[in-house]
C-alpha cells in the first residue's frame, strides 16, 4: 500500500545531498565487505562456522545491492565526482524537466513559480476586500447610514 503512494510523489534533492547519500552507501558497502573479508580469514573451527556463513551471505547481499544501486565501482576507489555523472542522469531529474522554473527567468505571466504566489496574493485581496465589506456593513448597521468609516493601514 505504501509503495503505491510513493509512486505519485516527486521530491527535490540538492546535489551535495544526494553525493552524500551516494557516499553514505559507499561507505556501508566497505564496512560490510571489509567485515566479511576479515571473517572469511578466521580459522574453520566449529565455532567459527554460522559466523563464516553468516559472513558469506552478508558479502554476497552487499553485492547484490551495490549492482542493484548501479555506483560504479570507479567511484569506490578514485571517488571522482565524474564517475557518478550517468547514475545521476538516470536517477535525477533536473528542475525545469519536471515542471519548475527560476522565476528570474523573465517570466511572461504564466509560470508555476511566481504566478501561482500571485493568484494567492488575489486571493488574500480578495478576502481582504470581503472582510473589510462585512465590517463596514457592520458599522452601518451599528451606528447607521451616515456615518463614514476610514481605515489606516501601515
Amino acid at each position: 500500500m505504501e509503495e503505491s503512494l510513493m509512486n505519485d510523489k516527486m521530491y527535490l534533492i540538492h546535489e551535495e545531498d544526494y553525493i552524500k547519500h551516494i557516499d553514505e552507501k559507499v561507505l556501508l558497502y566497505s564496512f560490510v565487505k571489509q567485515l566479511t573479508h576479515h571473517i572469511a580469514k578466521m580459522k574453520s573451527a566449529r565455532e567459527n562456522e554460522n559466523l563464516i556463513k553468516m559472513a558469506k551471505y552478508y558479502d554476497t547481499a552487499a553485492e547484490n545491492l551495490f549492482n542493484f544501486w548501479g555506483i560504479p565501482k570507479s567511484y569506490l576507489v578514485f571517488d571522482k565526482k565524474e564517475d557518478l555523472s550517468e547514475l545521476m542522469e538516470n536517477e535525477l531529474i533536473e528542475p525545469e524537466e519536471a515542471g519548475f522554473y527560476p522565476c528570474d527567468s523573465g517570466c511572461a505571466g504564466n509560470c508555476p513559480c511566481c504566478c501561482e504566489a500571485e493568484d494567492d496574493k488575489t486571493d488574500e485581496d480578495e478576502g481582504f476586500a470581503e472582510m473589510l465589506e462585512t465590517l463596514s456593513a457592520l458599522i452601518h448597521d451599528v451606528f447607521g447610514d451616515n456615518v463614514s468609516v476610514r481605515i489606516v493601514l501601515e
